[in-house]
């Protein structure tokens, strides 16, 4: 089954590299990510966890092997649910190159479920570099004004922190008892001295902090979400920035646990200033997609904090808005891109009394944005609750930091939600028309999903309740060491 779910994608997007017909291809695509859905939620929720492994690379003690934990089970879900709605995001539009652009985006996503499914570091970080090359190509071909400039330092950017998570993996390969091993098992059983671990901390920490982004790690991000196609931005800001915290929660807290104590309060001050520094910028800016783009690292910014406080509530909420943001980013995406096919423009002074023309669009759209701002009952609203309950646990001004972006979110999204739906502006658009049936069909269940989770999110609470458990138990006695190594 776990090699069924990472096949079925890869060998797709080959087919249609010989199909010539667009409307064919978008169908297939969009089946066949509805059919890895479909196995992902089978494989996740009712059948016993399962293991594939096979001889790989012997003389670097590497087997190809795949398997799934609470962490795991999260991402893939995640990816596998977002992905037929980014596909079917394409379908509005005449696209250049259709089977080429969807071969790249079920490749990405076929890569991508190797990052969440690897079972040792050198595949983890195979797949990790295979998710980058399509992504390269889907920006730089198909993105908007300034693209080649700004792919080329998106570029830079990953290429450096791949380079330095390689570096690290080959430090901690190197650790390891002859004969060698990459895997997660041997390098989480490492005896690593304090002040080793310090340093490597830094190490691992800044490769998925530039992917995440964390600042000031973050330069790469709004130009390049401001540029992407929809498509390209849904793959970014959806399931990409996903793979930073997983790999910081499969790396830092099993490997380094001294650095990450260590280093625990500084990695939350610096969140917690992204969080300020991303809201504020929010605020200030008049472009729609430009104004998402930062409201997307405010909330990943405090998932970072979060992820760093490292008590039960706090991983759990975590873990819980991983799905809630991943879910919400695309159906805001996808409002924007609706948002300029009727208007012409993402320039909010431009814009104004949309809702006369298409009601519908304003219902759903402040529907996803009542989701964005953590209002209860939505989806939002557990995981920040959570994540904020922790970082109380951790020190009240960390907490009352935290909950400023739930005020700041909630002034900068309706104000725009305000500029771009109400009033009686009589603006001359390009279009007229309300939400067409593949609007519906695209919106409906992301917005299902928002407010069931909201109502119900036991289900996510099941799956990550063991793996939170067991990430505090390994901290349990690197806290003790740390105690006795600070005095």
């Amino acid at each position: 089954m776990l090699l069924l779910i990472l096949l079925i994608p890869f060998i797709t997007g080959f087919t249609l590299l010989g199909v010539r017909n667009a409307a064919a291809v978008k169908v297939v695509a969009l089946s066949s990510a509805i059919l890895t859905l479909f196995l992902t939620v089978s494989l996740v929720f009712f059948l016993p966890a399962t293991r594939f492994s096979v001889s790989w690379i012997n003389f670097l003690g590497t087997d190809f092997s795949l398997g799934y934990d609470g962490i795991s089970s999260i991402m893939l879900l995640l990816t596998n649910l977002l992905f037929p709605f980014i596909i079917l995001a394409g379908f509005k539009h005449e696209q250049k190159q259709v089977p080429v652009l969807y071969a790249l985006i079920l490749f990405t996503q076929s890569a991508l479920i190797g990052v969440f499914l690897a079972q040792n570091a050198f595949l983890f970080y195979v797949f990790w570099e295979l998710a980058l090359i399509p992504v390269y190509f889907i920006l730089l071909l198909w993105g908007g004004a300034n693209r080649r400039a700004i792919t080329f330092k998106f570029f830079i950017y990953t290429l450096t922190g791949s380079l330095i998570l390689l570096f690290g993996i080959i430090f901690l390969y190197q650790l390891t008892p002859s004969p060698h091993s990459t895997d997660f098992l041997a390098f989480s059983q490492l005896i690593i001295p304090a002040n080793t671990q310090i340093w490597l901390f830094w190490i691992l920490f800044i490769a998925f902090a530039i992917k995440m982004p964390v600042f000031p790690f973050h330069t790469w991000q709004p130009p390049t979400y401001t540029m992407a196609s929809t498509q390209g931005v849904m793959i970014l800001a959806g399931v990409m920035t996903k793979m930073g915290i997983y790999g910081a929660l499969r790396f830092l807290f099993p490997i380094v646990p001294l650095g990450v104590l260590f280093w625990q309060n500084t990695v939350i001050v610096l969140s917690l200033i992204g969080v300020i520094y991303a809201s504020i910028i929010a605020f200030r800016q008049t472009n729609l997609k430009k104004l998402i783009a930062f409201s997307s690292m405010a909330h990943i910014s405090l998932m970072v904090a979060a992820m760093f406080v490292l008590n039960y509530y706090a991983l759990q909420g975590l873990l819980f808005q991983v799905i809630s943001h991943g879910v919400t980013i695309v159906a805001l995406f996808y409002m924007v891109y609706s948002i300029e096919k009727q208007t012409g423009t993402l320039e909010l002074p431009m814009m104004g009394g949309l809702k006369l023309h298409a009601p519908k669009m304003s219902v759903l759209f402040l529907m996803v944005v009542l989701g964005s701002i953590a209002l209860p009952l939505t989806a939002g609203f557990v995981g920040e609750f959570l994540m904020i309950t922790g970082l109380f646990h951790q020190s009240v001004w960390f907490a009352l930091v935290g909950g400023i972006t739930m005020v700041l979110g909630a002034i900068y999204m309706l104000y725009a939600y305000q500029r771009v739906m109400l009033g009686n502006k009589e603006v001359n658009y390009e279009s007229k028309t309300d939400l067409k049936p593949l609007d519906y069909f695209f919106l409906l269940p992301l917005v299902l999903i928002i407010l069931a989770l909201g109502v119900y999110p036991q289900p996510i609470f099941n799956l990550v309740e063991q793996t939170v458990k067991s990430m505090q138990n390994l901290l349990t006695p690197a806290t003790e060491v740390m105690s006795a190594w600070v005095h």
